[in-house]
């Protein structure tokens, strides 16, 4: 699985050249599309604090809210559709609604893995509409590890809103610090490459996609 994940990274990085992550693409205001593929929309917008790139992806899948809900909570199982996801586990449950979480992301040669601590909340807005919104912050449950990076989840939010026709509309906006030494223009091809093949990989689970 490591192997396959590190071909299509690399096969990702070479599609998506240094040349294409231009000071013109850096300098937008507003959300910008820049890919549709697999059903998979995607859009990146700057911000004010960080070279690093907002992402905003967006997927129409074929399965309820609820059947959707139940891979996002499944932390065990994140591990089948998460690329170069190592592990992930619940450090800490703060309340019904919310906890402390730790995943650990496998770095493709030269990089180091990362780690995240972060918190995961989960709001809903009413019976149509649920968002889990994660964010990372100082906790003494995992220390640092001397063999990782850990990495920063500036902010990530899954949003999903139940459709009539029994579909789910899923948004997934990322927006991640790895740290370490990668340079700004990989980590900006990261940033735009990773959330759509979450969102792809997810769509393909939820809709009964034996390969996952």
């Amino acid at each position: 699985m490591k192997q396959l994940f590190s071909i299509t990274f690399a096969t990702l990085i070479f599609a998506y050249s240094p040349f294409g992550i231009t000071e013109k693409l850096l300098s937008i205001h507003n959300w910008e599309k820049v890919n549709e593929s697999d059903g998979v929309t995607v859009y990146i917008s700057e911000t004010e604090t960080t070279q690093i790139v907002k992402v905003k992806t967006q997927v129409l899948i074929e399965a309820s809210l609820a059947d959707i809900q139940k891979i996002l909570d499944d932390v065990n199982g994140r591990v089948n559709w998460v690329p170069f996801l190592n592990e992930s586990r619940i450090l800490q449950k703060l309340s019904p609604t919310e906890k402390m979480e730790y995943s650990i992301f496998y770095g493709p040669w030269p990089a180091s893995d990362r780690d995240f601590v972060y918190r995961i909340t989960l709001f809903k807005k009413n019976e149509h509409q649920v968002t889990y919104s994660m964010i990372s912050e100082p906790s003494n449950l995992m220390p640092e590890q001397n063999e990782m990076v850990r990495a920063q989840l500036i902010e990530s939010y899954y949003t999903l809103t139940a459709l009539d026709n029994g579909k789910t509309n899923v948004e997934l906006i990322f927006h991640a610090d790895p740290k370490g030494w990668v340079p700004i223009w990989i980590v900006n091809i990261i940033q735009r490459v990773l959330p759509y093949m979450i969102l792809k990989n997810l769509k393909e689970l939820a809709e009964g996609d034996p390969a996952l």
